[in-house]
C-alpha cells in the first residue's frame, strides 16, 4: 500500500490534508486550511465484478449536471447512451449515489456536475489545481490520482506552468489507492491555492482506469 505523507517523513502544514478510514473524514474538507480530505476505504468485490469487462472506449469523457435527487436517473441515462445496461451496474450506481449524497453536504448548495470515465490514456499529466470549488475523485479501477503535500509544491513554478520536475520540490507524489475517495479543494479564483494533483500516467501501459468525479 502507498505510504501516506507522514509515513514518508514529509512535514505538512497543520490540517493541510485530512486522512482517515471512515467516511466522516470527507466532511473535514470544509475546515480552514484543509486542501484534501481522503477516505481510505476497502475495495468492494461486487463493483469490481461489474466493471472488470469495461473497455477504455465504453465511457467517454462527458461531464453532466446532476443533483443528489436526480443522479441515479442521470447516470442510468448516460450508461444507456453508451450502449450499457444500467441494471448491470447496480452496485456501482449505489456507491456513486452514496458519494454524491456525501458530496452534496459539503457543496454549500452549489450546482453539481459528474463525470464517469473509462480510459487507457493520460488525462492530465501535469501537476495542477482544478478551477472548481471542490472536486471528489474515486478511481474504481486502475491507478489513482497522485497528489503533493503543500511542503512539496513550488507554487511559483506552478503558476509559471513549469515542468513537474520543478513544481515538485522533493520526494515522490502520494497516490490514492483503488476505491479511495478524496475531496480536493480547487482554485476557482486562480490564486494558486488548493490541492495540487495530477492524473497518473498510464498511456501504453495496457491498464484501464474507471474514474468517477463530482465538481461543484
Amino acid at each position: 500500500m502507498q505510504q501516506t505523507a507522514s509515513q514518508q517523513g514529509l512535514i505538512d502544514p497543520p490540517s493541510c490534508q485530512q486522512i482517515g478510514d471512515d467516511a466522516g473524514v470527507l466532511q473535514k474538507v470544509t475546515e480552514p486550511g484543509t486542501d484534501l480530505s481522503l477516505w481510505r476505504r476497502p475495495v468492494e468485490a461486487s463493483i469490481v465484478q461489474e466493471i472488470q469487462n469495461l473497455s477504455a472506449s465504453d465511457l467517454q469523457n462527458i461531464r453532466q449536471a446532476t443533483s443528489r435527487f436526480s443522479f441515479d436517473t442521470d447516470v442510468s441515462g448516460l450508461l444507456r447512451e453508451q450502449g450499457l445496461d444500467p441494471m448491470a451496474f447496480q452496485s456501482l450506481r449505489a456507491d456513486m449515489l452514496r458519494l454524491i449524497s456525501i458530496f452534496s453536504t459539503v457543496s454549500e448548495g452549489r450546482e453539481l456536475q459528474f463525470r464517469l470515465l473509462t480510459t487507457d490514456s493520460d488525462d492530465c499529466r501535469r501537476f495542477h489545481l482544478d478551477r472548481v470549488y471542490l472536486r471528489l475523485l474515486c478511481t474504481y479501477q486502475g491507478p489513482g490520482t497522485e497528489w503533493l503535500t503543500d511542503a512539496q509544491v513550488d507554487r511559483e513554478a506552478l503558476v509559471r506552468c513549469r515542468p513537474n520536475s520543478e513544481v515538485m520540490r522533493f520526494g515522490e507524489a502520494s497516490r490514492f489507492e483503488t476505491f479511495w475517495v478524496g475531496i480536493l479543494r480547487g482554485d476557482p479564483k486562480n490564486i494558486s491555492s488548493g490541492q495540487v494533483h495530477r492524473s497518473p500516467p498510464i498511456a501504453d501501459s495496457g491498464r484501464i482506469r474507471v474514474l468517477f468525479s463530482i465538481d461543484c
